[in-house]
């Protein structure tokens, strides 16, 4: 059984590899990645992605008795139904697929009649999404493209054109996992988590100063995790009597102890704070991160009660805590398109008023959210202020018709 492992070099560098069931690395995939994705600059996590799709594969063609890189040196390319079947299979749950915490076993394969099997197999509730049935084949194909190539340079096949072309069309419309915080919820949410409310989710002043300071961090700049995350002391600045945070990128940066090391993912960027912000950072340095033991030897702003940096799965299980306390869900991502909509309604009065252009304040936008101008993220954002606006017009037209009934 093959699996993904995670390193940290001594540089700093975050890596993963794919070893077997003894732990040794497997030639071919890792060669794959390390010239396709850690040579070209990369983030770990992505690397990670696309070894768990290898290791899948392998998985899958090891079930179907399949050989491949023998196979390959000896000109036995895949032939159409079992790249029919591994696109079959890609269709699955990787639980169901392994064999792990399913009420169902794994589809077995008998001597005979193979091909005639493979045909009928039916999974219920175990299928995935259409997007990540997407990656799995992308990577499939495009590693088994790779590996003809590497090992058999002068033969050409058609095994990746075959697969790719059998891929679900990915989803686009992200209407309906677009969701912020109205605003009774963020009232409720900044109650809860007050450290003067007397049924605190936490139990020491130290975590209720913390996680409150997070949700604020989240609510009023609209960063992401990682940027969260890697916020560190030396980030906070003074000029000309405003204060600043510097949102930093940060791949393989050798003073993060996390292997799980969270990353930076938009671009580096300067970002006010008001004083109440400020106030509630200074509070919690100065009166409660102080106090814990070793704090100094850390730079980052967000610690443990050992003084390591807050893990991913740390402030995950914080959200998991705040959303025990409501009828919806609280997640980190959610505070994001919060932010956007206030934005949306910061700037749309003054759009209106010919003060300030659409294109003006989606670059704005895109700066103080660490996008690039005219990406795809920032078009999200304003195609969800258009869609509001349509909805308010249409609204508009109907209540107009009542009118003129009366």
């Amino acid at each position: 059984m093959v699996s993904v492992k995670r390193f940290i070099g001594s540089s700093g560098e975050r890596f993963a590899v794919l070893i077997d069931s003894e732990g040794i690395p497997l030639t071919y995939p890792n060669l794959y990645t390390t010239i396709n994705f850690r040579n070209r600059g990369h983030s770990v996590n992505t690397i990670v992605s696309v070894l768990e799709d290898i290791e899948l594969l392998y998985y899958l063609l090891n079930k179907l008795q399949i050989n491949i890189e023998q196979r390959i040196k000896e000109k036995l390319f895949l032939q159409l139904h079992e790249i029919e079947a591994l696109v079959n299979l890609a269709n699955f749950k990787r639980n169901y697929l392994l064999n792990k915490k399913t009420d169902r076993k794994i589809v077995s394969f008998p001597e005979k009649r193979r091909e005639a099997v493979r045909a009928k197999i039916v999974i219920k509730n175990d299928n995935v999404s259409k997007n990540l049935i997407y990656r799995r084949l992308t990577n499939f194909a495009d590693y088994l493209h790779w590996l003809e190539t590497y090992l058999c340079k002068a033969s050409a096949t058609n095994t990746a054109k075959i697969m790719k072309a059998r891929r679900p069309r990915k989803t686009i419309d992200h209407s309906a996992d677009y969701k912020s915080f109205e605003q009774d919820q963020i009232n409720l949410i900044l109650e809860t988590i007050d450290p003067s409310n007397q049924k605190n989710i936490w139990s020491s002043d130290f975590l209720n100063y913390r996680n409150e300071l997070i949700i604020y961090l989240l609510l009023y700049l609209g960063c992401r995790k990682g940027e969260l995350l890697n916020i560190k002391l030396s980030d906070f600045v003074q000029s000309n009597g405003s204060f600043y945070l510097n949102i930093k990128r940060n791949h393989d940066d050798d003073s993060d102890t996390r292997l799980y090391q969270p990353l930076v993912k938009t671009r580096s960027r300067g970002l006010a704070l008001n004083l109440n912000l400020k106030k509630k950072i200074d509070q919690y340095i100065l009166n409660y991160r102080s106090h814990i033991a070793n704090a100094e030897s850390s730079d980052f702003l967000l610690i443990s009660n050992q003084a390591t940096p807050l893990s991913i799965n740390a402030l995950d299980k914080i959200f998991t805590q705040i959303s025990s306390r409501f009828q919806f869900r609280v997640h980190a991502h959610a505070f994001r398109h919060t932010w956007n909509d206030k934005f949306t309604d910061k700037v749309q009065p003054l759009i209106d008023s010919g003060r300030l252009t659409e294109d003006k304040a989606e670059n704005d936008r895109a700066y103080l959210m660490g996008w690039i101008p005219g990406s795809q993220s920032a078009r999200r954002y304003a195609k969800r202020a258009e869609d509001r606006r349509a909805i308010e017009v249409g609204l508009g037209i109907q209540n107009k018709f009542e009118e003129n009934d009366e």
